[in-house]
């Protein structure tokens, strides 16, 4: 059996949302500090690029002003309005589909916490 959880520990260190299941799993079974040790893995092996840590802070910041107003919203969805309403002003209501679908796909990349 340690052989098997071996090889699954090197699958998972190629494929980052194996590895966060993995991590995930741990959590739920309480074991918290093997669940450290994957997330930190984690950060080593697909570390944050500068465009997620800033959209995280830019989320962060606008999280606390929806909630100081009563709006528990998911940061995935925080930074989807944000973008929304920044396309949205600089297109002066011109808005299409094509800029919209690519806020979504961009929000995913960035939130991918599946």
């Amino acid at each position: 059996m340690e052989k098997l959880l071996k090889e699954l520990l090197e699958s998972a260190k190629k494929d980052k949302k194996g590895l966060k299941q993995l991590t995930n799993t741990a959590v739920r079974c309480q074991n918290f500090e093997l669940a450290s040790q994957l997330r930190a893995l984690e950060l080593k092996l697909f570390p944050e690029t500068k465009e997620q840590k800033d959209a995280k802070k830019l989320v962060k910041d606008l999280d606390l002003v929806f909630k100081n107003v009563g709006l528990a919203i998911d940061h995935e969805k925080i930074w989807v309005i944000q973008k929304a309403l920044e396309v949205y002003g600089k297109k002066k209501m011109k808005m299409d589909l094509k800029d919209a679908s690519q806020i979504v796909a961009k929000a995913r990349e960035l939130f991918d916490e599946e």
